[in-house]
């Protein structure tokens, strides 16, 4: 059973299950942050030419990256490739669409080719054209759609024709081409009255993205906690389709529906580096700034040798790429995907596993590509980079390890104290210093006290414990003579 539960009790939060089993989560900021989909007012800031780039003020604090192959053709096709300097200017008002949300190393990627998404139409209101699905390939329904759309078009504009799309009869199609346009002229009218760069359009383009995905993949239920909100999704689900509505239930609990649903425990699994399978395996997520790998280990599995070990190694293998296909999306991981597997002898095993994973993977709206298995036996894959993954948009940098992971072990760290102590003793011949450890390492210099070890201290230590400071950090805050370094520290934290 596929659910949506949408809850809009601090701004609005969408969980997207599958059989309980969380898949997908999505949220329409309302703090500033930008998404994947939101349209924009904003003006040109800066142009470079050399990158065929420019700079884009939207209003987020942050200025969004536009490439050349994003803006709007001003009668250069067929001239190859113009400069962005032809394109845009800076301190020129643009309406333009997020195509890729900011990342921890990136800007936000806009393009000034606006589309508005259906459940059967892509509205292009700046390109014109007709483009029908691929995988729409019976002749006669092509023509169909394409008969039924282009009388409906005015000069200039265009659309996309959704797989969704075969079959439906021609008031539907229309109805939603009329919804998205005047979706489109309201998003104009915005525009025109905004006086700084911001959002413009749709307060709920998310809410709308998600139930097109989900609709598309046989939704059966949307619960909806309070009332402003389910009046909203019911208005979008008789746009989408005339059945649509008959799935939406009003949650009337007690208990508050992502309680009732026990996701916030779901949402913290998701956030954690290591993954249960149900037969004793794990896997382990680790992200660089080039790529995420993702580690398959066996765990408790304890296989006996030969065949017997090769089929439940396999088992476990196929498990896990159904696993990391569902962590792929619900962690929202885009760009590239290595994943190092267990170790397995036979080819038809291997390609099974490899089966399995694109079939999974194949459910994800967003488009991933299996590139194979390396001469070591890891699957590389990419997966389309299009928000935000879940761990940027819940959580933020550790202050106390600076997001390592990891922080010095309390040797190393006090090894490193003397040995600056020693510098300062010989280059400007300190006899004492003054010394804040974190509570971790007082405690560890006050046991190295206690056995005798304090001998190793380069100079005399005046130490004091300063609980703001990370685990592994320590500061000198004075080294000179004994006599002065006493009277500082005696005077500074009234030592009598």
């Amino acid at each position: 059973m596929r659910q949506l539960a949408i809850s809009g009790r601090s701004g609005v939060q969408i969980a997207y299950l599958a059989d309980g089993q969380l898949i997908e989560w999505r949220t329409q900021e309302t703090d500033g942050l930008v998404s994947a989909g939101e349209i924009y007012y904003g003006r040109i800031a800066d142009v470079k030419p050399g990158i065929q780039s420019a700079f884009v003020d939207i209003g987020c604090g942050q200025n969004a990256y536009l490439y050349v192959d994003d803006t709007l053709n001003k009668g250069t096709a067929g001239k190859g490739k113009p400069n962005i300097s032809e394109r845009v200017q800076v301190g020129q008002a643009v309406i333009c669409q997020v195509t890729k949300e900011a990342s921890e190393w990136k800007a936000p990627k806009i393009s000034l080719k606006v589309s508005l998404q259906g459940r059967y139409l892509v509205y292009l209101p700046q390109e014109a054209g007709i483009s029908i699905s691929r995988k729409i390939s019976q002749p006669e329904e092509r023509a169909r759609l394409g008969e039924t759309i282009a009388p409906l078009l005015v000069e200039g504009e265009g659309v996309i024709v959704r797989t969704e799309a075969a079959g439906v009869d021609g008031q539907q199609l229309t109805n939603e081409l009329a919804y998205l346009r005047k979706r489109w002229e309201g998003i104009c009218q915005q525009a025109e009255a905004k006086k700084t760069p911001g959002r413009v359009g749709h307060d709920l383009d998310g809410i709308e993205a998600i139930l097109r995905e989900a609709l598309a993949e046989g939704l059966d239920e949307v619960i909806v906690e309070d009332a402003a909100t389910y009046r909203q999704i019911k208005d979008m689900l008789t746009v989408f389709s005339a059945d649509a509505e008959s799935l939406l239930r009003k949650h009337t609990g007690k208990e508050p529906l992502f309680d009732a649903l026990r996701l916030e425990a779901k949402l913290e699994q998701a956030l954690r580096r290591q993954v249960p399978l149900a037969n004793g395996g794990h896997l382990v997520f680790d992200k660089t700034e080039a790529m995420t790998v993702i580690d398959v280990n066996t765990g408790s599995f304890t296989g006996a040798g030969g065949q017997q070990r090769e089929q439940a190694v396999t088992a476990t293998n196929v498990e896990a790429a159904k696993e990391i296909a569902r962590q792929l999306r619900l962690r929202d991981i885009g760009g590239i995907v290595v994943i190092d597997f267990i170790d397995m002898k036979e080819p038809a095993n291997k390609e099974r596993v490899l089966s399995t994973l694109k079939r999974e993977l194949a459910r994800d709206a967003t488009p991933s590509t299996v590139h194979g298995m390396t001469a070591l036996g890891l699957v590389e894959l990419t997966r389309k980079r299009v928000r935000a993954s879940l761990s940027e948009r819940l959580m933020e940098t550790c202050a106390v390890c600076d997001g390592r992971g990891r922080i010095l072990r309390g040797d190393e760290s006090i090894r490193r104290l003397q040995n600056e102590l020693a510098g300062l003793a010989r280059s400007q011949q300190a006899e004492a210093a003054v010394v804040e450890l974190s509570g971790r390492l007082f405690q560890l210099v006050e046991q190295l006290e206690t056995t005798g070890d304090e001998k190793s201290w380069p100079l005399r230590v005046f130490k004091r414990e300063e609980l703001r400071l990370a685990p592994d950090e320590y500061r000198i805050a004075y080294a000179g003579n004994t006599a002065e370094a006493k009277r500082l520290y005696e005077k500074q934290w009234k030592i009598t």
